[in-house]
């Protein structure tokens, strides 16, 4: 299986971006640096990106948080269409958010842990996802 058939629901997306992936399941996240072209091409595909999340890769597992002096830290983040906002507008603003946020993590400076390499899982949804759940949830 090569790795574009390992991410779910992107058949076309080109091999560089899949091979990069890290993949857990059903999903998949990438390095902070490959985060903007992953995202570009989700944006230029007409996808939107529902939201992201930190993802470290420990011990053969995936942990969403980080160790500090005074707490775990998540980072995430999520984006919903606004109303009457059309399909494409939602997808312009939901791809500028997701890179502007993944673009500003830096590691916390009270963390108990090393900076490990930061993945960030994205998800993602077509314009047919979004037509398809507002029937079923009857809107």
């Amino acid at each position: 299986m090569n790795a574009r058939n390992m991410i779910p629901h992107l058949p076309d997306m080109p091999e560089r971006l899949a091979a990069s992936a890290l993949v857990n399941g059903e999903e998949a996240a990438w390095e902070q640096a490959d985060c903007a072209a992953v995202i570009e091409w989700l944006r230029q595909a007409s996808y939107a990106v529902l939201g992201f999340e930190l993802w470290l890769s420990k011990e053969g597992g995936i942990t969403t948080f980080i160790n500090t002096l005074s707490d775990r830290v998540f980072y995430c983040a999520s984006c919903d269409p606004h109303k009457d906002e059309s399909w494409d507008d939602y997808v312009q603003r939901s791809a500028r958010l997701a890179t502007e946020g993944i673009a500003a993590f830096r590691w916390p400076e009270d963390s108990i842990e090393g900076p490990d390499i930061a993945y960030f899982n994205l998800t993602w949804a077509n314009r047919e996802w979004f037509q398809a759940r507002k029937e079923y949830m009857g809107s």
